[in-house]
């Protein structure tokens, strides 16, 4: 299938790395418009030297999304920037600490802090980009949940209370959204690769010391780019018929 992305203008967030980088990636060969959004500045600096290799329409902007203030008027001007306003919204920014910890155990900075980025970020992202596709009646939102709190348990209380906050955050969103013409999903990615990924491993390792599980758990990891092309397709006008949550490998 043929994807025409041209009449599209995505915000990325979480554009740094992993499934957000290769998004941004896939998204630009089909001929998008592409704000790539982090906190991560050398990811951003590594994944526009990408884009400008495929010639993109791209600019980059640093944004903690765990500010209300900031997110606001980082996208007001994303916003301005595209012609024809942001059209499509594809939220991968997260975090994942507190990996196989009791939660007798785990610290409330932990908590407090997963919560804030992975849930609160959501919201004030959802939140800044809901506004512009009301007026317009127009538009696709994609967010993060995990299988991790939505499908079954997961290796960390916050992360998995965050992600299923998005998941219930999502199908409210199809209620109130759907109505103006905003076409809302979540997406459950598996274990694919990347530094939060990675990163849990490592730190299960630590807490547990299972070098076989680690070492299988590393093997099994998927590719962020075959995540990727499924982003690029959910966003695209091929997937009007789409609804709902989609679940990868």
């Amino acid at each position: 299938m043929q994807l025409d992305l041209s009449n599209k203008n995505i915000l990325i967030t979480g554009a740094a790395t992993g499934m957000g980088r290769a998004s941004a990636i896939e998204a630009a060969k089909h001929g998008a418009s592409i704000a790539i959004v982090d906190i991560n500045s050398d990811g951003l600096d590594e994944v526009s030297s990408e884009l400008k290799k495929l010639d993109a329409n791209f600019k980059s902007y640093l944004i903690d999304v765990t500010s209300i203030d900031e997110t606001e008027k980082k996208v007001g001007e994303i916003e301005k920037w595209f012609e024809g306003g942001i059209n499509c919204l594809v939220h991968f920014a997260g975090a994942l600490e507190g990996s196989v910890v009791d939660i007798d155990e785990l610290s409330p900075e932990t908590w407090h802090r997963i919560i804030n980025i992975n849930l609160n970020g959501t919201y004030n992202v959802t939140r800044a980009v809901a506004k512009f596709m009301k007026k317009r009646k127009n538009g696709v939102i994609l967010l993060t949940s995990s299988g991790a709190g939505v499908l079954g348990a997961g290796s960390s209380a916050p992360y998995s209370s965050s992600k299923g906050g998005t998941h219930g955050l999502t199908l409210h969103l199809q209620e109130y959204l759907s109505k103006n013409g905003v076409r809302i999903h979540d997406i459950l990615p598996g274990s694919i690769r990347s530094p939060l990924k990675e990163g849990q491993l490592s730190e299960a390792l630590k807490n547990t010391g299972d070098t076989k599980l680690f070492d299988k758990s590393s093997q099994e990891l998927g590719n962020p780019e075959g995540v990727g092309k499924i982003v690029a397709f959910i966003v695209s006008d091929n997937a009007d018929y789409l609804r709902g949550s989609i679940v990868t490998r």
